[in-house]
């Protein structure tokens, strides 16, 4: 079992160490535990440790036979090993005197510390002063370090070791000197067999001393059988019994130092990763990009990389790292991990590092993210390498990853510095809207350089040239340079270009601001007129018509505030509007924000919600708003005109026409003001406001009265007031009769009815037996009520289904369309009314199909009054005829002054008043007595005639007076 194995039971107790001095060739560290050879392995009844023990030099009666040849071929070794292992010998006993005089690193510092988590040895401040190097670190925690920094249990066994840590003892360790090295060099190479004594045989047949170089190898037997086994002083390996089963041989002393320097390499290049290699604990509290990285939020370099997880949600949910280098959700679940990388410092870039975004711009000018110059191109042709990426070594690459051309770094050169100028002369003056400052002489001394001038015309200058306003800098000022003082003109205008007069009287410039006025001169006659830097208007010939002077006018006061502290503690309703919550009353709307129904508001016009945040900004409504009234159909945007004129919002009556034709109006929308505009505008009829009265529900007296067990209902005086006429008794009694005098359960289903007792018909005496005669008459009225039943529902739906296309035909306006869109918009619904009173005619004649009723109607309708259907019958083929015959007329009269119209509807009129003729000629042969109701229906609205007429296009008029049916004279 190895050292570091670890046990349940304690610390294993190690093995103690003989002290031997520094100078000694032999290694310090301890044969290493009994090997385990893989043929003793392989074989259940060996022992389970093995090391044969070689047998004393000066005992030859041990040796066996087999002895002698092998020690004549370690003889026979080259003389090549011989001499450079003397070389190495002298190298070490030079260096005697320098490691005897080395002071190895003393652990003595560390007694009666103890040992911490991770198998550290801290100091009282927490500082770490050493570490355990033998032993188990997780069972030596809490352990004290005894002297030379041995750790003992309590039966006085070691049972670890610890050293100081590199970094605490770095000066006292290092050997000074190219000596010190080559003397460490020295020791660890190996250049007699005798100092392979005890090693073991490793993998693959190699010797390795105790710093893990290889120093021999097997050169005969077999090396995976002696893999374990240990050699002795002579180079050989000898089994239990003593036989020699193998033979070593020792490697070149070159290639012992070769190796030895390649390991040094090595672990020179770990430790200086290992210090470039953050620790984990550092990465505590820093977050992850989408790359992967984590990154240094203060030198912006990669510390860390993504090992687990994905970083593109790491980096979306902003996780952080704790200090055990892992990424956990709001849920408490691990949903990355990450470790520490190598930290390089800058000076390892190359020409360009620490620059991003570096392309090839023009000429050849290599500029960074923000167009900054910091290089250019010295290698390539710069015009086809414009907009190209330039690495930071300055290589260009192609898309192939070949360098195309190569660029060196730039820097600007220094200008000369230049002696700040004296600007106290402008302190306290001010700069005009040309922009310019005017001296005490009302000559310019200075002009603006920075900022607007109309805007910080007037505004003092301060001695550094600087304008402020309160605490910030808007502009700046720079003295004019003596040589160009005397360019400048000296005119009260002076500096100002293309300023002309407006009719006002004042002087604008080019921009339209006002920087003078008119002092000579009529403003009418000199508008338009140009002024000279003097302020004179001249004439073509150079006559002054006029003069002026400078002015500015007065700046406009800024308007007072608002006062908004009307609107404190109230409330934002669902409409936006700022109201009281106790009346309901209006004081102003939101202007910013959105659903903030509920929210209060402040006296400073701000909208808080619940969480106590300001979620948006309200003010007053404006006066000229206040004072709109509202229309009498405001709040209803879906208004029009409904049939009979009633106006209607989704199908809800909410008033009436009172001006405008209703038939025409059908179906056009009704504004706020109840106005009926066209699309030009036009108002064509007006609504009011109407709602039908609502009918007061009547309550049946039986309401809230309960059913006996005779089926009665009595009142609280006990009075019989209606019976159980509908329902089953044994499942009614005790039940409640509701408003409409019936009978529900639970779910609202009606179950029984009950009859107030003056509405429950006396029975009907018994009918006496009829005559043959009264029998026959009584069948053929019946038979006639059956047909007239018939026909009004045929003409109810005929009625039904032709009204609106006819009213859609004369609802179509002319104005608004030429001839022949009014002639395709009303001839198809022309059409489809005839085709529908055709339908109605053939369902009519279908009731008689073989003429037997219509041969015995005069003589029936002779001999008995009309009956209630017959009434109704009459009254609907009236309504038909009526509005057949008008729609007729009226269609004539709209396009009398419409050649092309009158041409194509005029033939079409016929669809419409032929199948009503047909019609009435087959209503008057089944029942005959209905066209005379008809006659005096018509004859009562003066259309008197207007039947006869019908009838006697036809040719009916005859055939009806045959049947006693014509107009009596």
């Amino acid at each position: 079992m190895s050292l570091n194995s670890k046990k349940k039971t304690g610390p294993r107790k190690l093995q103690t160490k003989q002290s031997e001095p520094v100078s000694d060739d032999r290694e310090e560290t301890a044969v290493p535990a009994t090997p385990f050879s893989k043929s003793t392995k392989e074989s259940p009844g060996a022992p389970e440790q093995r090391r044969p023990i070689s047998p004393p030099k000066d005992d030859g009666s041990q040796a066996s036979g087999a002895a002698a040849p092998l020690g004549r071929a370690v003889s026979e070794r080259p003389e090549k090993v011989r001499s450079q292992s003397g070389q190495v010998e002298d190298i070490a006993r030079e260096g005697e005197n320098t490691d005897s005089s080395t002071v190895s690193p003393d652990s003595s510092t560390l007694k009666g510390l103890e040992v911490a988590k991770g198998g550290q040895i801290c100091d009282q401040n927490g500082n770490p002063m050493g570490k355990v190097v033998e032993g188990d670190s997780e069972d030596l925690v809490g352990q004290t370090v005894g002297d030379n920094g041995e750790i003992l249990n309590e039966d006085g066994d070691l049972i670890g070791r610890v050293d100081i840590l590199d970094e605490t003892v770095d000066q006292s360790t290092e050997f000074s000197g190219e000596e010190n090295s080559e003397l460490d060099q020295a020791k660890d190479v190996v250049t007699t067999l005798d100092e392979l004594d005890g090693l073991p045989v490793s993998e693959g047949g190699v010797i390795e001393n105790s710093s893990g170089l290889a120093v021999g190898k097997i050169v005969e037997g077999d090396p995976e059988d002696l893999v374990g086994y240990t050699v002795n002083g002579e180079g050989e390996i000898v089994d239990d019994e003593g036989d020699a089963i193998g033979r070593v041989e020792l490697f070149p002393v070159e290639e012992q130092q070769q190796q030895q320097q390649q390991q040094q390499t090595a672990h020179d290049d770990t430790e200086e990763s290992n210090k470039r290699i953050p620790s984990i604990e550092s990465l505590e509290g820093l977050k992850c990009n989408k790359r992967g990285y984590i990154m240094d939020e203060t030198t912006g370099k990669p510390v860390g990389e993504i090992i687990e997880g994905d970083p593109k949600k790491l980096s979306k949910l902003g996780a952080e790292l704790d200090a055990s280098g892992q990424f956990w959700d709001n849920r408490g679940n691990m949903i990355g991990k990450a470790q520490p990388i190598p930290v390089y410092d800058d000076e390892e870039g190359g020409l360009f590092a620490g620059l991003d975004g570096l392309v090839v711009g023009q000429d050849g000018w290599v500029e960074d993210e923000n167009q900054t110059r910091v290089g250019r191109v010295i290698e390539g042709d710069a015009k086809k390498l414009v907009n190209r990426a330039v690495d930071e070594d300055g290589e260009i690459l192609d898309q192939y990853g070949n360098v195309v051309a190569r660029a060196e770094r730039w820097e600007e050169p220094e200008s000369p510095q230049v002696e700040p100028i004296d600007l106290s002369s402008m302190e306290g003056l001010s700069c005009n809207k040309a922009g310019y400052v005017i001296g005490p002489e009302g000559f310019p001394i200075g002009r603006i350089i920075e900022g607007c001038p109309k805007e910080l015309a007037g505004k003092r200058i301060f001695e550094n040239g600087e304008i402020y306003e309160g605490k910030n800098i808007v502009g700046r000022a720079e003295l004019i340079p003596d040589d160009e003082r005397e360019d400048i003109p000296d005119g009260p205008f002076a500096g100002f270009e293309s300023l002309v007069v407006t009719e006002d009287g004042f002087i604008e410039d080019e921009n339209g601001s006002i920087v003078g006025r008119l002092t000579e001169g009529v403003a009418k006659k000199l508008r338009g007129q140009m002024v000279d830097e003097d302020g004179e208007i001249t004439d073509k010939y150079g006559n002054v018509r006029g003069r002026g002077e400078p002015y500015e006018p007065p700046e406009e006061e800024p308007p007072a505030e608002e006062d908004l502290s009307i609107l404190e503690d109230k409330v934002v309703n669902k409409q936006g509007n700022i109201v009281d919550p106790a009346t309901g009353v209006v004081f102003g709307r939101v202007i910013e924000g959105e659903r903030l129904a509920g929210c209060k508001v402040d006296g400073q016009g701000q909208i808080w919600n619940d969480n106590g945040k300001v979620v948006g900004r309200a003010g007053l409504i404006p006066d000229e708003e206040q004072e709109e009234k509202e229309g009498q159909f405001y709040g209803f945007d879906k208004a029009e005109v409904g049939k009979d004129g009633i106006v209607v919002d989704e199908g809800r009556i909410i008033g009436r026409l009172i001006e405008g034709d209703a038939k025409f109006l059908f179906g056009r929308k009704v504004d706020e003001d109840g106005d009926v505009i066209d699309k030009n505008g036009n108002t064509i009829g007006k609504a009011e406001r109407w709602e039908p009265e609502e009918k007061q529900r009547d309550i049946n007296p039986m309401s809230g009265r309960k059913i006996t067990k005779e089926g009665e209902v009595r009142d609280t005086d006990g009075n019989l007031i209606g019976k159980l006429t509908s329902g089953n008794l044994a499942t009614l009694v005790g039940k409640t009769v509701n408003d409409n005098g019936y009978v529900v359960d639970n779910d609202g289903n009606n179950i029984g009815e009950c009859t107030l007792l003056e509405n429950i018909p006396e029975p009907e005496p018994e009918e006496e037996d009829l005559t043959s005669e009264e029998a026959e008459a009584q069948a053929k009225a019946e038979q006639d009520r059956q047909i007239a039943e018939k026909m009004i529902y045929i003409l109810s739906q005929t009625l039904d289904r032709v009204k609106p296309q006819i009213e859609k035909a004369e609802r179509t306006p002319k104005e608004e369309l030429d001839e022949e869109k009014l002639v395709q918009a009303v001839k198809p619904l022309l059409e489809e009314g005839g085709r529908i009173l055709q339908e109605c005619n053939g369902s009519i004649r279908a009731l008689d199909p073989d003429g037997r009723i219509a041969a015995t109607a005069k003589a029936r309708a002779a001999s008995r009054d009309a009956t209630p259907e017959e009434y109704q019958l009459a009254d609907l083929l009236k309504e038909l005829t009526e509005t057949v015959t008008k729609t007729i007329e009226n269609g004539r009269k709209r396009i009398a002054d419409m050649p092309h119209a009158k041409k194509k509807l005029n033939p079409l009129w016929a669809l419409l008043s032929e199948p009503l003729f047909q019609i009435i000629a087959a209503v008057g042969l089944l029942l005959s007595g209905v066209l005379g109701l008809v006659g005096k229906l018509l004859g009562g609205l003066g259309l008197g005639g207007l039947l006869n007429g019908l009838l006697g296009g036809l040719g009916l008029d005859k055939l009806f007076g045959s049947l006693g049916l014509g107009e009596k004279k």
